[in-house]
């Protein structure tokens, strides 16, 4: 048997009937109405997350899971969109809830911290230490004013907040045995986010609560040991500071939260939108290799006599 081999050939070559040219056939396409071009064209837009890998991309960045639905991939559609619906009812839920207990929060210190206490703390604190700062100007201001412990936003009006910071500003820690540095911070201005926050954080204005007032500023009996700072656990906060100072936590930690949580969603944007784009791009390459498989141009026959 003597192995003959004939060559590839084009197909194009054979024109015995069993392989035969191919013909073109030209017809001519109908226009169509605008309605229907548009319909199209809205089609076309739909889908391109199913062949265009950035389209896919910018899907899943808009909508978590969109570009993994459109491609069928319905499982991690699944988990992209129910992360995104829980993390945004979670989210809003803690950032409600933080909201609340801030504003009930303020609610308390406007029934339980007045300037005009921490004034007048501060004009006592001054007076029997001999301070030279000015206290005395303070004093005039207050004028026998007293705190309005049922709305204390009023006492602001009876307190010029650079008179006040001026005397601060020159005002010392005085400890047992010692004289420290002037206070380390100016009380802010009413209705800042500074202001809420710093009155239950620092002991320097642990005098504006209502506790203190009533049991060191206006006690009848005053000593020059109830202002003084001894920091060894003698004269720590009263409840109220303490009140203060959780209630502040509680909202602070749930604002943590949420934004915690928004971070999440933000991720769970990138992650899906990067997804889908691989997603498209890995079915676009094994199309391709596909097609160039089934794309014979020649090919051999091998007879054997």
């Amino acid at each position: 048997m003597i192995p003959t081999t004939v060559q590839a050939q084009q197909t194009a070559s054979f024109t015995n009937g069993i392989f035969k040219e191919p013909t073109t056939e030209i017809k001519a396409e109908k226009e169509l109405p605008l309605s229907e071009r548009s319909f199209v064209s809205s089609n076309s837009l739909l889908d391109l997350p199913k062949t265009n890998p950035g389209a896919a991309f910018l899907a899943s960045a808009i909508i978590p899971g969109a570009g993994q639905a459109a491609n069928k991939k319905w499982v991690r559609a699944g988990v992209y969109f129910t992360v995104e619906v829980v993390g945004l009812i979670y989210h809003l839920n803690r950032n409600a809830k933080a909201r609340d207990q801030e504003r009930a929060y303020e609610q308390f210190t406007h029934q339980n911290w007045s300037v005009v206490a921490y004034a007048e703390w501060l004009v006592n604190y001054s007076q029997i230490h001999g301070l030279d700062n000015n206290w005395q100007s303070l004093e005039a201001q207050l004028s026998g004013n007293t705190p309005n412990w049922s709305d204390t936003r009023e006492d602001w009006g009876q307190v010029p907040l650079n008179l006040l910071h001026n005397v601060e500003a020159s005002t010392p820690f005085i400890f047992k045995d010692r004289v420290g540095s002037n206070f380390s911070h100016l009380l802010p201005a009413y209705g800042s986010q500074q202001y809420y926050e710093l009155i239950s954080k620092y002991y320097q204005f642990q005098p504006g609560w209502r506790d203190w007032y009533s049991q060191v500023t206006t006690s009848p009996t005053q000593t020059v040991d109830m202002y003084r700072y001894f920091w060894n656990g003698t004269d720590e906060p009263f409840s109220l500071f303490y009140k203060g100072r959780d209630l502040a936590a509680e909202f602070n930690e749930n604002y943590r939260v949420a934004g915690n949580i928004l971070k999440l969603i933000v991720v769970n944007h990138v992650v899906s939108a990067f997804d889908a784009f691989f997603t498209v791009q890995l079915k676009n390459s094994r199309i391709e290799t596909n097609t160039n498989l089934l794309r014979l141009e020649q090919f051999s026959v091998i007879w054997h006599f």
